[in-house]
């Protein structure tokens, strides 16, 4: 016997998920309400990437262009 695991948050997926095992003849399926309100750890680190960041922290770009790139000459006036 093998075990697969789907976390699905519309509830219209999950009819559908069900229809489709009983399509191809899975009897056997268990679905929780409380697994829905624990969200993993991929979605977590989703919601925070989502979310987003305050650029305005990171200060002047061209100031840190000119430390960072201490090699190259930045001034494209001189061309």
């Amino acid at each position: 016997m093998e075990r697969i695991t789907f976390e699905i948050e519309n509830h219209k997926e999950l009819d559908l998920l069900i229809a489709i095992a009983e399509k191809l003849g899975i009897k056997r399926y268990i679905y929780t309400e409380a697994a829905k309100s624990k969200p993993s750890d991929l979605q977590k680190l989703y919601h925070i990437i989502d979310k987003g960041v305050d650029t305005s922290t990171f200060g002047d770009i061209n100031e840190w262009q000119k430390t960072v790139r201490t090699d190259r000459d930045l001034n494209i006036h001189s061309l």
